[in-house]
């Protein structure tokens, strides 16, 4: 059966409904926004202030800001005994993040109790139990992901206004039989940013020219957290604080449905899921689109009573695990996208006539209520799909030929603990290894080895983590194709087929923090740092700032009977400004790695410690470029990585201002992705010429090949190879199946380059999400990542495109003036969870002026 035939099914009885509770709201999109314009004209309590009332303006006639949003639900805290507010945390700005929990009065004293109800339905050992017609319904309702989508978090006023206030019978039924969870702005920061800009150009006699400012935000724009992330992106991985409260709050409660209310191009109308069909990720259940069908009956029902355009099964997918729409699909959930056209402003002509925000707030109240109706009466039949859900789990996974999968610090808790913090959110069990295992060749070392059992309820989701797919339905992705997790993290992990019973006897919560050897500081004329350690850059950042004298191990060296690789951290006692038993202290921090001392300079193999092989470390002064142009994700990942991770300060700076700014103040410079069409290539030109280091990524280095800044060749598909004659119908598909929707690939390091200290693996999972291929470097020394002949790991890449990658270059050092270009073809700090590379990028920065000059590549 169809998806639309779901769609279709159910309209001519649901409409009937509709058309009563709405019959006197039929304003055109130009009208004012009153109350009855947004909200059916039924009775509600005199004692709730409508948000008109609360704020001084109609919804629609401001775009209201953060602060504004807050206090008004706040109020209905206060005033209203259907609604308790929680707050889950604080934004990077500060702002508090909030969740409104609504239900019948009756509910509150008993939500503890439904809470456990819930986890019963999703436990198969106990959810026989339970009637799930018994059971309260949950609707998570989230709004505006994406701070410049405004229609959303303004609908949530009226939203929020309504459930607190309505008085009907079906209002009445609603919240005894369900409880609501309204998150009115899952993005305070990129939403007050948005606001302030909108409502800082709005004019009492409107224009509606596209034209105008008030359509047109500045860079990065609205739609971004503070450090430029995508939201929507961050459900799996929750790298971001407004992420991690929120998918806490999900697992919490377990809800049937959850809404993601987006808005889209402003010449579009109306979309809602269920989405492409073939675009939906293979380990969400057939019933799953069933239900997002059926559900979507009541949005057209009341669409269409509007005669309100809209549309579905098209350019939206339900694949990566990671959108707010998609990651209830692998939780027993139903996701729900809702895209409504953006006014971008007050009122806009578009290709469908003048479109009014108040028009877009209407038609999200509109299906958020159709929402809630269908949660309603399809009450049982939701809550009997999250039982089967994880009913299935396990059987599912015992015909699966893998049985678990085992994966190994290797000594490096940071990425580690950040990848068991994700399982456990997640709500994974994971075990650690009681005995030291080699399995498929490779060594899994108790202590640091873990074991996570495909035999457990979250089995789908852990399929969605950890498999690497090479096959797809579709060639469209709406997002990225791969995203295996402990590639990402930089793990050494493989998939079992067979394990040991002693695998799953101990469980895991924290993988342990390694221990600090006792030193003689007051004898030291030295302390060591390996360098293999993932925090290292925050520790050279934090000495750097200290004064304290540094210098890199270019060389492996004896010392003491300790050998020390390559990329070891060398910290003289001659001319600091500690002594020995204070700079012991120092460095003996909990969250760094561990030193050790060494107390003669006289090495037992490899250079002596005062040996110029021994290089100094100089500290960064960095700029980097942002503003038109500029990709503002990864100039956001690289500030995040730097600044939340490293303690590195850099100094952010639109690229059209460079050329005001004297070049000598920094030694790197940093060029995100982008276009850069109104940077100064003398300035640039000036900057090397002193002996800087560019790290680029992305089409930052077309600009700098373009621009005769550095020796780069490109690679590309001849238009010759391709089919002579397609059908026109077929145009958009085949555009979008050469684009390089992200996927994994593995690169062979060069680990005695410095720009690959710290590895102890020659083979590295990369991520790229950008059709940049370079070529090798004419000069041998010069490329110290490089793809090899079957690169491939995860993820879609079209058959004309992966020839392209195939003995590619990952990374490529080439001379500019008298510094160096380092040259990124994957992108290294990928939506802050691409853990294992991020040292690559570190590397270039703290230590790109120590490359030797005879190994660039140079015109």
């Amino acid at each position: 059966m169809t998806n639309k035939f779901f769609l279709f099914n159910f309209l001519g009885k649901i409409a009937l409904l509709f058309a009563l509770c709405f019959a006197s709201t039929g304003a055109a999109a130009q009208d004012k926004p009153v109350l009855n314009y947004y909200l059916p004209a039924i009775s509600y309590n005199p004692a709730i202030p409508t948000p008109a009332a609360f704020l001084g303006f109609e919804v629609g006639e401001w775009h209201v800001s953060h602060d504004q949003l807050l206090a008004y639900m706040r109020e209905l805290d206060r005033l209203s005994d259907r609604i308790t507010l929680r707050e889950y945390g604080r934004s990077h700005e500060n702002r508090p993040m909030i969740n409104l929990t609504i239900t019948h009065p009756d509910n509150f004293p008993r939500l503890e109790e439904i809470k456990k109800q819930r986890a019963q339905l999703a436990d198969p050992a106990r959810s026989a139990a339970l009637d799930p017609d018994k059971v309260p319904a949950v609707a998570y309702m989230g709004y505006s992901i994406h701070g410049n989508e405004a229609s959303g978090s303004n609908a949530s006023l009226m939203v929020a206004y309504y459930l607190a206030a309505a008085q009907t019978p079906e209002v009445e039924s609603l919240l005894r039989n369900s409880v609501l969870l309204l998150d009115p702005c899952f993005n305070p920061d990129g939403m007050q940013r948005f606001s302030s800009w909108v409502n800082s150009r709005h004019s009492k006699n409107l224009s509606p020219d596209p034209a105008g400012d008030e359509f047109n935000e500045p860079w990065p724009r609205g739609r971004f957290n503070h450090y430029w992330f995508d939201l929507n992106r961050d459900w799996l991985v929750a790298e971001q604080p407004e992420s991690g409260g929120r998918v806490d709050i999900f697992q919490e409660w377990k809800p049937n449905v959850l809404t993601d209310h987006h808005e889209m191009g402003s010449n579009s109308t109306f979309f809602f899921q269920p989405g492409v069909p073939s675009r939906v990720n293979p380990i969400t259940p057939a019933k799953n689109q069933e239900l997002t069908a059926k559900i979507a009956t009541y949005h057209a029902a009341v669409l269409s009573e509007k005669k309100i355009p809209f549309y579905t099964a098209e350019n939206f997918d339900d694949f990566y695990y990671g959108k707010g729409s998609t990651y209830p699909d692998a939780n027993g959930c139903v996701g729900i996208l809702f895209e409504q056209a953006s006014s971008r402003g007050s009122a806009q002509e578009t290709e469908n006539g003048l479109l009014t925000f108040p028009y877009t707030i209407r038609n999200q109240v509109l299906t958020s209520l159709s929402t809630l109706r269908a949660l309603g009466e399809m009450r049982a039949e939701l809550n009997s799909y999250l039982r089967e859900f994880y009913n299935t789990a396990r059987p599912e996974a015992a015909k699966d030929a893998v049985k678990g999968y085992l994966w190994e610090s290797e000594g490096n808790n940071v990425p580690a603990n950040a990848f068991m913090k994700l399982l456990k959110r997640h709500n994974i069990m994971v075990y650690e290894m009681t005995a030291d295992q080699n399995v498929e060749g490779l060594n899994f070392k108790k202590g640091s080895a873990f074991y996570v059992p495909c035999d457990q309820v979250q089995y789908r989701l852990i399929r969605g983590i950890f498999e690497r797919t090479r096959t797809f339905q579709d060639s469209i992705f709406y997002d990225i194709s791969a995203w295996t997790l402990p590639d990402a993290f930089g793990l050494q992990w493989t998939p079992v087929t067979k394990p040991q019973g002693q695998w799953t006897q101990k469980a895991a919560t924290t993988v342990p923090a390694p221990l600090h050897p006792a030193v003689d500081a007051a004898k030291a004329v030295a302390f060591v740092i390996e360098g293999h350690w993932y925090q290292l850059p925050q520790v050279i950042a934090a000495l750097h700032r200290e004064k304290v004298r540094m210098k890199l191990a270019l060389k492996p060296f004896t010392a003491d009977g300790k050998t020390f690789e390559a990329g070891a951290l060398l910290i003289p006692m001659d001319n600091q400004p500690y002594n020995g038993p204070a700079m012991m202290r120092r460095l003996a921090q909990a969250d760094w790695p561990p030193f050790f001392s060494v107390n003669n300079g006289l090495t037992e193999n490899g250079p002596d410690l005062g040996s110029n092989n021994f290089a100094v470390l100089k500290a960064p002064k960095i700029v980097m470029l942002t503003g038109d142009g500029v990709n503002p994700l990864d100039a956001g990942e690289i500030w995040h990585l730097l600044d939340t991770r490293y303690g590195q300060a850099l100094t952010l700076l639109e690229a059209e201002r460079f050329a005001a700014v004297p070049a000598w103040k920094y030694n790197v410079l940093i060029m995100p992705d982008g276009s850069y069409g109104a940077l100064s290539i003398e300035k640039i030109k000036e900057f090397v010429a002193a002996g800087g280091t560019i790290v680029a990524t992305g089409n930052a280095m077309r600009w700098l090949k373009n621009s005769g800044i550095v020796a780069l060749e490109f690679k590309s598909i001849n238009p010759a190879d391709g089919p002579r004659r397609r059908p026109y119908g077929q145009v958009g598909e085949d555009k979008g199946a050469l684009s390089m929707p992200g996927a994994i690939f593995e690169a062979e390091l060069d680990l005695s380059h410095p720009l690959c200290f710290g590895y102890r693996r020659n083979r590295l999972p990369l991520f790229m999400n950008d059709a940049v291929f370079l070529e090798v470097a004419r000069n041998p020394y010069a490329t110290p990542a490089l793809f090899g002949k079957d690169p491939l790991l995860a993820g879609y890449v079209h058959n004309r495109q992966l020839p392209q990658v195939a003995n590619s270059a990952a990374l490529v050092v080439g001379a500019a003036g008298r510094g160096r270009a380092i040259c990124f073809a994957a992108n290294p700090n990928f939506r802050a969870f691409w853990y294992g590379t991020n040292r690559l990028f570190a590397n270039a920065i703290f230590f790109g002026d120590l490359i030797s000059s005879e190994t660039l590549e140079r015109k």
